[in-house]
């Protein structure tokens, strides 16, 4: 499902890599093929926990440029919500279903960072169906 008001076939400026590259790191993967499932592993009082979606239940993703930044992701009724620093990057991803995994890592002082990309938090609401 593609969000509306941006042009996702414009050409990628020089500074950003491209979704056809690999890109990895301890936020997770985006690979420049199409994928059946996404990953959400979050750590819950020291257990870590992966929850694992196909793309064709992500039904809405909404994202807020906020202090830290927020995606909310709306999946088969259960609500995910992702928030960290330099987000927006997954939004392309997910739309083409090229993002594999998206890990929370807890990183102090991570609004320090100019051009950091992590994941602060990763909340798990189920549908209570």
């Amino acid at each position: 499902m593609a969000l509306k008001g941006r042009n996702l076939d414009s050409a990628p400026s020089v500074s950003s890599p491209s979704v056809n590259d690999d890109w990895k790191g301890p936020w997770g993967e985006i690979i420049p093929t199409e994928q059946k499932h996404v990953r959400f592993v979050r750590n819950v009082h020291g257990v870590e926990e992966c929850w694992s979606y196909p793309y064709e239940t992500l039904m809405r993703q909404v994202f807020r440029k906020s202090e830290p930044e927020e995606i909310e992701i709306l999946a088969g009724g259960d609500t995910i919500t992702i928030r960290g620093y330099g987000l927006e990057r997954f939004l392309e991803a997910l739309e083409k279903r090229h993002l594999v995994r998206i890990e929370q890592r807890m990183i102090r002082f991570a609004a320090s960072e100019p051009n950091s990309r992590c994941v602060t938090e990763i909340k798990v609401e189920p549908s209570h169906a």
